[in-house]
């Protein structure tokens, strides 16, 4: 989500753009805060920084201010400050001599791993959107050929079709694909 989507949603209505945005970042959200302070917090600490990011991404939203482009960071850099925060806090609290580069050491490739997971899932998203919209049986040949890596003669006994017809659907239905995906800023070829 852009933040001129968000704020276009806002406009609609604020709870239907609250909720489309926590809706849409809850997951990246729980996965960068429950990574950082798994060694030190309950789980009601780790809902409650959860909170505190939605809170903050909000505020930050409805302030004035041209901007324009992907929201991700501003909730990626307010994830990461505010599970850093409630670390120290929880820290120190607690008496505990836990560093945070220690609590986090394992985490460090992980971060990586998870922004790049959060990724993967959203363009499998798009993907299986895109290929819903192709229609049938468009899509049951597209996800039979590339998914389950059928033959033609196979699907084409599956939906009782010849494999020629089988093979003309394909190539029509992959050109199809392709205007979706771009249409979703996805630059697809075919390897």
């Amino acid at each position: 989500m852009t933040d001129s989507e968000y704020r276009a949603l806002f406009s609609e209505s604020p709870e239907k753009a609250q909720r489309s945005l926590f809706d849409e970042y809850y997951r990246y959200v729980y996965s960068v805060v429950y990574s950082r302070l798994r060694a030190v917090a309950s789980k009601e600490d780790i809902e409650e920084c959860i909170s505190d990011v939605f809170a903050d991404v909000y505020a930050y939203c409805s302030r004035e201010g041209a901007r324009d482009g992907d929201l991700k960071g501003i909730i990626s850099t307010v994830s990461n400050r505010r599970a850093v925060n409630m670390f120290h806090s929880l820290s120190v609290g607690h008496g505990k001599t836990v560093s945070y580069d220690e609590a986090c050491i394992t985490d460090i490739s992980d971060d990586n791993r998870l922004e790049s997971d959060y990724d993967k899932e959203e363009m499998r998203s798009i993907f299986l959107k895109c290929i819903g919209e192709l229609g049938e049986p468009d899509s049951t040949i597209i996800i039979q050929k590339y998914y389950f890596q059928r033959s033609s003669k196979e699907t084409g006994e599956l939906l009782k079709m010849s494999s020629s017809a089988v093979r003309v659907r394909s190539g029509r239905a992959l050109k199809k694909l392709k205007k979706l995906l771009l249409e979703h800023g996805i630059n697809f070829t075919e390897v």
